[in-house]
């Protein structure tokens, strides 16, 4: 697989800055000034010792298993308690890969970029994002996330071209692991790609840049709530439009029923959105169906409790999730007019299910004589 991860990576340096986000997003970006990083790899650009001095802590190396946050050969991380039989899978691989880009979970510090390495960082992926938004794509096959230096939180609202530069070499360490993965252990499989927020943010440089070369074949899906896409923001893959598509993309932005944040009045055009319930995607700004209560599957809870299921309901407008307040004993009191913190949470079993199904679907359409892998 090699071959591959090379066709990847020069596909990678072709389109380092053709798709950065075409000038839109939550917020529209300054030109990148000052140091003028050319953060690719692989030979696309290389960096004088002077910015090489000037960057923070060291590159990961994704070879080394502590580099990575999860990983078939590490041990499991902690398990969502109360799963019902329906979201439990039997123990054989299902065949599929799933390569996972956690959040931000760096908030304060002395550098722009957190160390891959930084251990209060580290047990805070660990306990949150891996253990309750990762293991909501387990779909029974192998499951890869990695360390990044991941950018410091303020990036997306400071807006200067530090900012950018930050994002940058957060996103170097996720291309970096993304090809390591490739060359050494995909062996052709078919992936699952799955983030939130800033791991969103990265995933869609990242499929930008491979969309184009025969590894979009094998994509069973790619999840990425909590950043705004754009139906145009790619040229071959295409948003999904049921729980049964496969070779798509799902994106979603979940915020209080009345509530529009006020980054979606100054950006071109309307974001897409995907109900992650019903697993349909809006139309421009017009206000979607809500879901039925009993199509909820249910939440995962900051302890690591599944329950509530048939809590939640919610309807796409404007291009983004609205949720009605939580179906639950003192709901109004949970209810928050952001519920950025909730896009994978608050549908955790319906994300584990429709993920296992896109699975299942793949592995049926593409039997290994029949399979369009490169």
């Amino acid at each position: 697989m090699v071959l591959a991860a090379n066709e990847v990576r020069l596909e990678l340096c072709r389109m380092h800055w053709v798709h950065v986000v075409q000038g839109r997003s939550a917020w529209v970006w300054l030109a990148t000034v000052g140091l003028g990083l050319g953060l690719t790899l692989g030979g696309c650009q290389t960096l004088s010792p002077e910015q090489l001095a000037a960057l923070p802590w060291s590159e990961p190396g994704y070879d080394d298993l502590s580099h990575w946050a999860a990983h078939p050969l590490l041990e499991g991380h902690a398990a969502v308690r109360n799963l019902p039989a329906e979201l439990v899978w039997p123990n054989e691989d299902v065949g599929v890969d799933v390569f996972y880009l956690h959040p931000t979970q760096y908030y304060e510090g002395s550098s722009w970029n957190a160390s891959w390495d930084n251990r209060a960082v580290n047990r805070s992926v660990d306990r949150l994002p891996i253990a309750l938004q990762a293991s909501a794509f387990d779909v029974g096959g192998r499951m890869y996330a990695p360390r990044y230096r991941q950018a410091i939180y303020g990036v997306f609202s400071w807006k200067d071209s530090l900012s950018r530069v930050a994002l940058d070499l957060a996103y170097r360490d996720v291309e970096a692991a993304f090809l390591h993965y490739l060359a050494h252990w995909n062996e052709g499989r078919p992936i699952i790609l799955a983030g939130h927020s800033q791991g969103s943010w990265h995933l869609r440089r990242l499929v930008q840049a491979f969309e184009h070369t025969p590894l979009s074949k094998r994509i069973v899906a790619v999840y990425a709530p909590g950043f705004d896409w754009y139906e145009d923001d790619f040229e071959v893959l295409k948003p999904c439009e049921s729980a049964d598509d496969i070779g798509c993309w799902c994106s979603w932005m979940s915020y209080g029923e009345g509530f529009f944040p006020r980054w979606l009045s100054q950006v071109e055009g309307v974001p897409m959105c995907t109900h992650p319930v019903l697993w349909t995607r809006s139309l421009g700004d017009e206000r979607g169906e809500p879901n039925d209560l009993s199509k909820h599957l249910g939440v995962v809870m900051r302890n690591g409790k599944f329950t509530l299921s048939g809590s939640v309901q919610a309807y796409a407008q404007e291009g983004v999730l609205q949720v009605k307040e939580p179906v639950m004993m003192f709901g109004k009191l949970f209810q928050r007019d952001n519920w950025h913190v909730g896009d994978v949470n608050l549908f955790w079993g319906n994300i584990r299910s429709n993920a296992r199904h896109r699975a299942e679907r793949w592995m049926e359409m593409y039997q290994p004589s029949e399979s369009p892998n490169p």
